[in-house]
């Protein structure tokens, strides 16, 4: 019942925030000392690029503390219902994965990803915005690569391995993202951003086919290592530029 009260206050509290902007917006539709520069509520482009930092949670062979760096690059767009209040969607190639624990290996998981989340913004320029949502992903390709370590009595042999481990994962994804960045105004069509997102998975990547490992489907894996429900997570460090269509 506390509870339930506690959510009750937040959401009035919002609601009446959202009316006094409203109120505020109303009487200053163009005054940019009270509202972000896109007081015409202009639809978006833009395109971003930026480091991902993934892991894999779930699987003890996937040091869930070393961060597996790679690329994320995409084309950007936004809907505005207020000048601080916008949805937004973005098309990716994202490349995610996690490193193992006891070998020098990677596993690399290549999808196109479309994030879809609400955005605001809570000052003028430059703009300090917060957000929030949900994302969709699909898997291009996926592999284990790097040198494995086989024991055979004292002796310890690296061997190199590239295997394919597409056909043992699932093909879709689904999970949350929420962020904050920064946003400034580079002249009246084009601003310059820079954000910092979490994302993290619900779908279990294993789909139970592999007669071993999910991502490694030889016998000979050591240590022995439990497979619970491995999922996706990780954060993303991106930047980019963003285009009104309606200039300001």
């Amino acid at each position: 019942m506390i509870k339930l009260k506690h959510k009750t206050s937040v959401l009035l509290i919002g609601l009446i925030c959202l009316i006094q902007v409203d109120v505020l917006y109303a009487q200053n539709p163009r005054n940019p000392r009270i509202f972000a520069y896109n007081v015409k509520k202009s639809p978006t482009i833009g395109i971003k690029g930026g480091a991902l930092l993934s892991t894999i949670q779930g699987d003890k062979a996937i040091d869930e503390f070393a961060k597996k760096i790679s690329p994320q690059i995409g084309v950007t767009g936004a809907l505005y219902f207020h000048p601080m209040l916008s949805i937004k969607a973005e098309i990716l190639y994202e490349s995610k994965g996690g490193k193992f624990v006891n070998h020098d290996m990677k596993m690399n998981l290549n999808y196109v990803s479309l994030p879809l989340y609400l955005k605001f913004n809570f000052t003028i320029d430059p703009e300090i915005y917060i957000y929030g949502g949900g994302y969709a992903s699909y898997l291009l390709s996926a592999n284990t690569k790097g040198t494995y370590e086989i024991k055979i009595g004292d002796d310890d042999i690296n061997e190199p391995i590239n295997e394919d481990i597409s056909s043992y994962l699932n093909n879709f994804d689904v999970g949350v993202v929420s962020g904050l960045g920064v946003q400034g105004r580079f002249n009246r069509s084009i601003d310059l951003f820079l954000d910092f997102r979490y994302y993290h998975g619900f779908v279990n990547l294993d789909n139970g086919t592999a007669e071993y490992r999910y991502n490694f489907n030889f016998e000979q894996f050591w240590p022995e290592q439990n497979v619970d429900k491995p999922k996706n997570k990780g954060f993303i460090l991106a930047g980019g530029i963003v285009i009104y269509l309606i200039p300001r």
